[in-house]
């Protein structure tokens, strides 16, 4: 991925190019990569990832603002955010304990 300035002699540049590259911006930092349609053979494993993620994501929503701050407060100086982390948390609990779901609140270690 490479981070650009001015891409496409302009301030900035999003969305896909000629199906060949692809602008974007993450974090304020614009880049460009070059066009790609991902995959998806939706094997057993992607589908039991995929529903890690969901129920991260649900979960995340359910817990209370003291966990969500205690998270926000654990990524702080990470270039992710509280959510992010939590997530990430949440998925590999899940990988680790054959995807038995993690105590609630799910607190950052």
């Amino acid at each position: 991925m490479a981070k650009v300035t001015g891409p496409l002699m302009s301030i900035d540049a999003s969305g896909a190019f000629a199906d060949t590259m692809v602008y974007a911006k993450w974090k304020g930092i614009n880049y460009s990569r070059q066009y790609a349609i991902p995959g998806n053979p939706k094997t057993a494993n992607q589908l039991q990832i995929r529903d890690y993620f969901t129920t991260a994501v649900a979960a995340w929503q359910a817990e209370d603002q003291t966990t969500k701050d205690a998270w926000n407060q654990a990524a702080s100086g990470k270039p992710l955010s509280g959510f992010n982390l939590y997530v990430g948390e949440y998925v590999s609990y899940r990988i680790a304990n054959g995807g038995a779901t993690p105590p609630s609140p799910f607190l950052p270690s």
